[in-house]
């Protein structure tokens, strides 16, 4: 966000600025693709009426879902947005060429990553034989 051309502190709580975003995104696409049917066809009007209510409704609509819905309904789980506490493994870089058998396979840990590990561990098929399998 350190690169945008306008920045505006609000002193409002994370859903409204969420809210704010959803609405900036939905008129976004409203109006590009209200342009783009309309270069398409001249024939249409630009802003019609009809194109008005749909705006106006749809961004109701958000406001009415972070307003009410989200103020009534919940999601959680022990692993929501808990991303700092998780090991993550890099991806090490491919070579150019490289076959899946290039690619090290981490040791199971649990009886289920045993089976996985087995059936990854199988060679790989012999790409001159043009056969399907």
């Amino acid at each position: 966000m350190e690169s945008t051309f306008y920045k505006f502190k609000l002193d409002l709580e994370p859903n409204v600025i969420d809210m704010i975003y959803d609405i900036l995104r939905m008129s976004t696409i409203q109006l590009v693709t209200q342009i783009m049917f309309y270069m398409n066809n001249s024939a249409l009007s630009l802003f019609s009426e009809t194109f008005i209510k749909t705006f106006i409704f749809i961004n109701m609509s958000i406001l009415f879902y972070y307003l009410v819905v989200r103020k009534i309904f919940s999601f959680v789980s022990d692993d929501y947005l808990n991303v700092n506490s998780k090991p993550y493994a890099h991806t090490p870089p491919m070579k150019p060429q490289s076959l899946p058998v290039d690619i090290p396979i981490p040791e199971p840990k649990t009886k289920t990553d045993k089976i996985a590990s087995n059936t990854l561990s199988s060679p790989p098929p012999d790409p001159s034989n043009n056969t399907i399998i």
